[in-house]
Formats: C-alpha cells, sequence, structure tokens
C-alpha cells in the first residue's frame, strides 16, 4: 500500500430521509500500514430521534441532547480530513452528508473518495449482497459494536485492507461465492459435464471438464476474468460422464459444432495432389474444419510449407513423376493426422462408478455412439454395438471431437483410456 493517508469514517445518522442529521462521526487514520489517530464523538442533531434509530445505535437522546453540535467539532473533523483520501462504505452516503454540513456553514469539502461499497461491487461480482455485514462475513471480519460509528469505521477499515490488495492483484488467497461454495462441494473430482445454472434454475452454460470440481472451482473464483459467468451463476452442478470425452459428446448436444471452411486434399490434371480451401457444405467430407477463415489460411499455410520440396536454381519443364509421387506421399501422411488412426476401433475407459467401463465406438471412420457396461472387455470387444447407449449418425463434431482426443492420448498424465483397433482386439 502506498504512503498516502486515508482516513476511513462511518456516519450514524437520524435516518435515511432527506433531512437527516449527524448523530455519531467516527474517523480512523490509516497511513504506511498503521492507524496514526483516531477520532470519535457524538453530534447533537438539535432534534429528536426515533425510538428505532435509538434501539439500532443505542444512542439515546439524552445522551444527544448533552453532546456538541456540528460546528463545535468541524474544525477538529476538517483538520482530519484534509489532503487525505476519504474512505467510507457507501460515500454516497457518508461523504455526500458531511460535505452538506460543511456547506451549511458556508464551506465546501473537497476530497478523493475510496467506496469500499463500489470498489467491491466490481472486484467482487455476482455476490448477493454488498452492504457491511455480508461483505465482512466474506472476508472473515468480525465487527464489533455494529452500528456504532467506531465498530463500523474499524470493520470498513479491515473491508478497505482486503478490497485494496484484490484491487493490486496481491491478495493469494482464492475466494468463492457463499452461494457457490454449496454446489462446488458436492462435485467430485472425476470426469463429467458441468451445469451452470442462474437464480431461475435455467442453464446458462455447459463445460465438458476432465476434472469436474477443478474446472469449476477454476471458473467460479472471484477475479475479472470469470466476471460474467460470476453475475450470472446461482448454483453450479455436475454430471458424472467417466471419460472427457463423453463429456464432450454431451456439451455438443447443446452447442453443435457448425464449420464455415473445409481444408481438403484435391488432385491436379497432372495427378500431383495439394490442400485447398473451401466452403463447407452440410455432410461433405473434409479433412481440417474452421469457423475463422484466416485460421484456415493459418493451417493451408502450415500444410504448404510442409510440402514444399527441394528448391532448385533453375527448372525446365513440369515436375517429374518421380517429384510429383514423392509430392503426394507427403500429401498423404499430412492427410492422415487428420483420420481416424484406423476406420474401425473401439476407446474403452473408466465409466461413472466403480467396476463399469465406458466405449466409444468407431465404424468406418465415424463415431457410432457410445455406452457402459460393467461386463468384461473381452464381451466388450467382441460385440460393441450391443453395449451403446447413445447413437450418432455421421456427427462431424463427434468426429473432430474423438479424432483430438485420440491424438491426445498419449500426452495425458493420467491415461485411464486406451483405444484399439477392432481388427487387431479380435485376433488376440
Amino acid at each position: 500500500m502506498n504512503s498516502r493517508r486515508y482516513i476511513v469514517c462511518d456516519i450514524e445518522a437520524t435516518g435515511l430521509h432527506q433531512e437527516k442529521e449527524i448523530i455519531e462521526i467516527a474517523l480512523i487514520t490509516y497511513q504506511d500500514g498503521k492507524i496514526t489517530d483516531v477520532y470519535e464523538t457524538l453530534i447533537n442533531p438539535l432534534s429528536g430521534v426515533s425510538d428505532f434509530i435509538q434501539t439500532l445505535t443505542s444512542i439515546s437522546n439524552k445522551e444527544l441532547e448533552q453532546a456538541p453540535k456540528f460546528y463545535d467539532v468541524a474544525d477538529a473533523i476538517r483538520m482530519r480530513l484534509e489532503g487525505s483520501v476519504f474512505v467510507s462504505h457507501n460515500t454516497d452516503f457518508d461523504f455526500q452528508l458531511l460535505r452538506k454540513k460543511y456547506q451549511e456553514m458556508g464551506q465546501d469539502l473537497k476530497l478523493k473518495t475510496f467506496c469500499t461499497l463500489k470498489v467491491a461491487q466490481h472486484e467482487i461480482p455476482g455476490l448477493k449482497n454488498y452492504n457491511l455485514d455480508a461483505l465482512c462475513s466474506f472476508f472473515g471480519i468480525k465487527i464489533q459494536e455494529r452500528h456504532r460509528a467506531i465498530g463500523d469505521a474499524k470493520a470498513t477499515l479491515e473491508l478497505f485492507k482486503e478490497l485494496f490488495q484484490l484491487r493490486l492483484k496481491t491478495r493469494t488467497k482464492i475466494m468463492f461465492l457463499p452461494h457457490h461454495e454449496k454446489g462446488l462441494k458436492k462435485l467430485i473430482h472425476k470426469s463429467g459435464i458441468l451445469f451452470f445454472k442462474d437464480s431461475h434454475g435455467m442453464v446458462i452454460r455447459f463445460e465438458a471438464a476432465f476434472d469436474m470440481e477443478k474446472k469449476a472451482r477454476e471458473l467460479l473464483e472471484v477475479k475479472a476474468d470469470n466476471r460474467d459467468l460470476l453475475i450470472r451463476t446461482d448454483s453450479v452442478e455436475g454430471e458424472s460422464t467417466g471419460t472427457p470425452l463423453i463429456a464432450e459428446f454431451k456439451k455438443l448436444l447443446f452447442y453443435p459444432y457448425l464449420p464455415h471452411w473445409v481444408v481438403n486434399l484435391v488432385c491436379a490434371n497432372n495427378g500431383e495432389k495439394y490442400f485447398k480451401i473451401k466452403p463447407y457444405q452440410r455432410g461433405s467430407e473434409g479433412l481440417f474444419y474452421f469457423k475463422d477463415y484466416l485460421d484456415a489460411r493459418k493451417k493451408l499455410k502450415e500444410l504448404e510449407n510442409e510440402l514444399q520440396g527441394d528448391k532448385f536454381l533453375y527448372r525446365e519443364g513440369p515436375k517429374s513423376k518421380e517429384e510429383i509421387l514423392k509430392q503426394n506421399q507427403k500429401a498423404d501422411n499430412l492427410a492422415r493426422h487428420a483420420r481416424f488412426p484406423t476406420e474401425n476401433l473401439i476407446i474403452i475407459g473408466e465409466g461413472r462408478i466403480l467396476g463399469e467401463r465406458s466405449l466409444v465406438l468407431v465404424r468406418g471412420g465415424h463415431v457410432m455412439g457410445y455406452g457402459y457396461t460393467m461386463a468384461p472387455e473381452k464381451e466388450i470387444l467382441e460385440t460393441p454395438e450391443g453395449f451403446l447407449t447413445r447413437r450418432f449418425f455421421h456427427h462431424l463434431g463427434v468426429d473432430l471431437t474423438t479424432k483430438r482426443y485420440i491424438r491426445e492420448l498419449k500426452h495425458m498424465r493420467q491415461k485411464s483410456d486406451s483405444w484399439r483397433s477392432l481388427a487387431e482386439a479380435r485376433s488376440l
């Protein structure tokens, strides 16, 4: 924290109405990480105070009658405030009321302000309530002498310290909103799909996760990057899928994948193969699919660089058959990376419960479906179709996701799934 002088203020008043008057004020001077001065006083409002305010604050009309009037303490207050940053929980109330009292005396009060209410609303999006009690509860701050100026000022000072760390990104403790904690505690460290719901119970976001609890905590951690989801999410729930691949399938049911461009391998009149971008048409086959044209161009450039053959200072005539054959082999190898390792394969992985297995079946270069079973692996490999509980018919998003998943399997730290060619499996 910098060396500026901060005055943390709290004011108790006769009410919230237009003609409200100050009945108590507390000022805590905070500089260089320590309290250097504390000032508090009752103030005679020159009128009676309601029973409600007397009960709320424990300040009686008799005490106020004996207290100094504002003009008696105005100089002592101004002396502390001048040159400082005014801090309070709702400066629209505290500072404006204080400024009004000085204006009544023919003076003005101009200070830089730090409103812990407004800063909290910005730094902690999605909190149900931003009053002093809710924020102190969120940060674990204990309030003593609630609704007395000095007690609330001390609590506001502690809140100010916490918010200052948040603003400077120096607070290391990870925080979650109280109404999210209940759902987060119910999630497990298993693969599945997450459902983020609003206050009406409507799902506002689906997320496939390798580890549901870890993923949900990443997305619901109180930080600026998660602002939109924090504001909109009232609760989070999870559904175990056994493997992250099946979780991705379930997400695709809600967010279908629709590309706009495709990169395919085509053949020229001379028999030479090369890659080309085309607009995607529903049902058409391709090697690489893209929503953005610039991404498609980038991939095409990468492929063309891979195909680049030997460079000659001088060439006479077209490429020879041998050169074309060599380039076509390169093109076929590059295209093979975009296809399944084999047209007929099965991926066997973890199930949703102990002893259960999941399976994903590929036939003819397309995912047929997935399922769960307690049957032994040998039985699954013999008749995999019989164990499918969800089927697909040439689902592009599912096919692409499965291809990517197979490529990533060998790099996964916790590799519980494995794919196998059905031809190899049946020869065992």
